[in-house]
């Protein structure tokens, strides 16, 4: 199996504890990857199109993973999904990175809605740390095994 190395990260999420609990997890299960955190949807479709305070930033290769909140201030991560779907129809660009809701709702409407709006999958955020880790291990394993972690730009 391919190792769990030189992935990036890109985790949107407003909760400082659920963030640091994340890049915890991550540095346990992941070798040589990068994580960016974004604070909020508003600032992550910034940086998705180089906008506004991202519009400097390098341009992100290689196997990259968006994990995406539902639950944030200013712009949710339903909203985030809407956007990015409504530019796709118009769009011929390339392969774009997989979008993981990681979300606490176990809502059934909000699952079925993410996944009507492109995410690439709905994974409800473990309780515990060793849930987490063993739930993130278990998704990177089986997207690198799958090829759905494919060379992107970002």
């Amino acid at each position: 199996m391919e190792q769990l190395s030189d992935i990036q990260v890109i985790y949107v999420e407003d909760d400082e504890v659920d963030r640091h609990i994340f890049e915890l997890v991550l540095n346990k299960i992941l070798i040589k990857s990068q994580v960016t955190f974004i604070h909020n949807g508003e600032d992550f479709l910034d940086f998705y199109y180089r906008r506004n305070s991202y519009k400097n930033r390098e341009l992100c290769q290689g196997k990259i993973i968006i994990f995406l909140d539902i639950n944030m201030p200013r712009l949710s991560g339903l909203d985030v999904l809407k956007k990015l779907s409504d530019a796709q129809i118009n769009a011929t660009e390339g392969l774009s990175p997989p979008i993981i809701m990681f979300s606490a709702s176990q809502r059934d409407v909000d699952i079925s809605e993410s996944k009507r709006l492109g995410a690439t999958e709905y994974v409800v955020k473990p309780f515990s740390y060793q849930e987490m880790k063993t739930s993130l291990s278990a998704l990177f394993s089986r997207y690198l095994q799958s090829g759905k972690l494919k060379e992107t730009s970002l």
